[in-house]
């Protein structure tokens, strides 16, 4: 059955029901501005469309919560800035992130100062690393490098969340210290190791 054009209390009714075609609906009237919105920021089509996917995904998943007295669209977009945020979060924590920095520091016009700043941002950070415990340090890279949840992790380390969540803030009060005692910014830490 074709909806085009249905008022937004009646397609919010029928989305809360369950309605795969006013889903079609939903999805024809907003995938473009929210594909427009993600582009914006992250500059690369696929990973673009990987947000409208998982932003109409999570919307789906929570349909029934829908207020028909509400528009939808503004929904939509918080949805689709937490997804784009946890994009860019991800994004900031890998390794491939990690090399792209250091390869377009090389390039830059001033390369020998930033490639230099960055040798010596990355070995005052190893020295900090080597100050966590081992459980830290694997935490640390678990929830940085491999982007997993307290949770995923406590249950890949048999521990709980909550032990996750004190190893993890214990590790960054020791690398903030440290980076501190280097006068780093614990901002430009971030920036390009995390």
């Amino acid at each position: 059955m074709f909806i085009k054009h249905l008022p937004e209390p009646e397609l919010s009714r029928r989305l809360a029901d369950g309605d795969e075609t006013a889903f079609r609906e939903l999805f024809d009237r907003y995938h473009k501005k929210i594909l427009a919105f993600a582009h914006n920021f992250l500059k690369d089509r696929d990973a673009s469309l990987e947000v409208v996917q998982d932003t109409f995904l999570t919307f789906w998943m929570h349909r029934q919560k829908l207020d028909p007295d509400k528009p939808i669209a503004p929904l939509l977009f918080v949805i689709a800035r937490r997804t784009l945020v946890d994009v860019l979060r991800k994004l900031a924590t890998s390794q491939k992130f990690r090399q792209s920095v250091l390869q377009y520091m090389e390039i830059a016009s001033n390369a020998t100062e930033q490639y230099i700043l960055a040798n010596e941002l990355a070995r005052i950070t190893e020295e900090a690393m080597c100050k966590l415990t081992r459980q830290q340090q694997e935490i640390f890279v678990m929830s940085r490098d491999m982007g997993l949840s307290y949770q995923e992790i406590g249950e890949k380390l048999h521990i709980s969340s909550n032990t996750v969540k004190y190893h993890l803030v214990n590790a960054m009060k020791t690398l903030r210290a440290h980076l501190a005692k280097h006068d780093i910014s614990y901002i430009l830490f971030l920036y390009f190791f995390l």
